[in-house]
Parts: structure tokens; C-alpha cells; sequence
């Protein structure tokens, strides 16, 4: 690996230990739904700003029905945004820990539906670090942090996992059929236009360029979503753009540990780091 590589590398972690970071207080003061909105209406910012750069390869004339049907996925993907980040936040604001941690399970579902529907051909070892995904999951909520939650966000939890599982789906699936673009300005769209259907005060739109909280947390999200992108087909392998987004979740639990009171150090140094070393083979897949 280079040093650049290394260094945007580095830039992706911190920003990916920022954001459930910078999420918690938007939750904590205002409706877990208020994150959704401001999410969708700055990640259109994200997608406008960059269609300069990226608008020139759709190809709107296209009559393609297969073209359309993969778009639809990219909506989808978008419907499930709306719900991931509304249920995530709620967990957020009991327990950071289990934000950031229940990321694990859902890479590990991901990995076992690609496996079995798209064939993908898992090793034996990397099934195996599946299953033990998915006992760590069980004992995060027995003896981790996530033994604070309430039974309905422990479902939650469990929820979660499985529909942040769909997005690695909705991605290996539109993504080589539509492009990276269309996908994120498809899913964008969607999730902002289930936020007005839910309504959207005006009240809610002062707040999202206002409010500092929700600013910053939106520049954050967007500013790591589009690097991730980017890094992921410019600059590095996938994997090992995973590694470093991965990496972060440690450093989110210990930091969760001393400034929120989320267990002790030991216990979600263990946890952490136990969940890494399963995750790590199955990024390289």
C-alpha cells in the first residue's frame, strides 16, 4: 500500500469514527426522523455538486428495461436508507456501541445472502467467521452495551442488521448495471422524496442549514460517503477501503467507553476487536 493510499486511507477512518459521533447529539436534541431529512437533503447537495463531474454519464434517453429495473433497486436502496437511519438513531441515543457495532452482523448477512443467491463462493473459513458474527451479535447483546437497550431497540438492533445487509445486495446488483452515480442520485431521491411524504416543515429545512449540529453531521456523511466512493474505485481495492471504515468501530466503542459511560474499556475492547478479526476475511472475498 502507498502512502497515499495510506493517507486517504487514514482520512476515510476518522471520518467514519466522526459520524455516529456527530450523529448522537442530532438525536439527543431533536427526532430521530430529523436525521433523516437532513441526511437526504445534503446528500442531494453532495450528488449536485458532483454532477459537473459524473452527470455526463447518464444516459436519460435510455430505453433499456433491464437499465430501469436496476434503477428501481437503487429506490429501494433508498426506502431502506430511510429506515436504517431512523432506527439507527434511536439506537444511537441509548448506546453508541451498538450503532456502530451491529455494522459487523450486517457485513457478515451480506456476505452469506451474496454467497448463496450470487454466488460468490465463500471459504470455509470465511463461513465460519460468519457463524461467529453472528454468536459475538447474540453475546454484544447478552454481556455488551447492547444489554441497555429496550426489548423494542434490541429488535431493532437485530433489524437493522438485516437491512443494512440489503445495501451490499442493492449494490452488487445496480451498481456495475447503472453506475456508482445513478445509484446514489437514484437512492438519494428516494429517501428525500419519502421525506416529504412524511412531510418536511419548513421549520425542519431552517434546522438542517441552521442548526450546527445537523450541519456538521451532514458534511460529515456526505463528505465520507462520497470518499468512500471515490477512494473505492480510484485509489484503492474495495477491501481494502473496508478495512479502514472497519477500523473505525473500535475506536468508536472505546471512545463511547469513556465519554458515555458504554461499558467498560476491557469489555468493548474485547467485543471490538474480537468482531474485527472475524470481519477482516470477509473483506477480502
Amino acid at each position: 500500500m502507498t502512502q497515499y493510499q495510506m493517507i486517504i486511507g487514514g482520512i476515510i477512518l476518522c471520518l467514519m469514527v466522526l459520524r455516529p459521533l456527530v450523529y448522537k447529539p442530532c438525536v439527543q436534541y431533536f427526532p430521530s426522523s430529523l436525521s433523516v431529512v437532513f441526511t437526504a437533503v445534503w446528500l442531494l447537495i453532495g450528488c449536485l455538486a458532483f454532477f459537473p463531474f459524473c452527470g455526463g454519464d447518464i444516459d436519460v434517453l435510455t430505453d433499456s428495461e433491464s437499465k430501469w429495473a436496476y434503477l428501481a433497486i437503487s429506490v429501494v436502496k433508498g426506502g431502506i436508507l430511510w429506515s436504517v437511519i431512523k432506527l439507527q438513531q434511536e439506537i444511537n441515543k441509548e448506546s453508541t456501541s451498538s450503532s456502530v457495532f451491529l455494522g459487523f452482523i450486517a457485513m457478515a448477512l451480506g456476505s452469506l445472502v451474496n454467497n448463496l443467491f450470487f454466488k460468490e463462493g465463500l471459504l470455509i473459513t470465511q463461513l465460519l467467521c460468519i457463524v461467529a458474527l453472528g454468536g459475538l451479535g447474540g453475546a454484544f447483546l447478552r454481556i455488551g452495551d447492547a444489554q441497555r437497550l429496550d426489548k423494542k431497540d434490541k429488535f431493532n438492533f437485530v433489524w437493522v442488521a438485516v437491512l443494512t445487509a440489503m445495501f451490499s445486495v442493492c449494490d452488487h446488483l445496480a451498481i456495475p448495471q447503472v453506475g456508482w452515480y445513478e445509484h446514489l442520485l437514484g437512492s438519494s431521491l428516494a429517501l428525500f422524496g419519502i421525506c416529504c411524504a412524511y412531510g418536511i416543515s419548513k421549520a425542519d429545512f431552517y434546522l438542517v442549514f441552521r442548526n450546527k449540529y445537523l450541519v456538521i453531521a451532514g458534511i460529515v456523511y456526505v463528505v465520507s460517503e462520497f470518499l468512500i466512493i471515490y477512494a473505492s474505485i480510484k485509489i484503492m481495492p474495495v477491501s481494502f477501503v473496508g478495512v479502514f471504515m472497519r477500523m473505525a468501530a473500535p475506536v468508536v466503542m472505546l471512545i463511547s467507553a469513556v465519554f458515555y459511560r458504554e461499558q467498560s474499556l476491557t469489555n468493548q475492547l474485547v467485543f471490538s476487536l474480537l468482531a474485527l478479526m472475524f470481519a477482516l476475511p470477509l473483506l477480502f472475498l
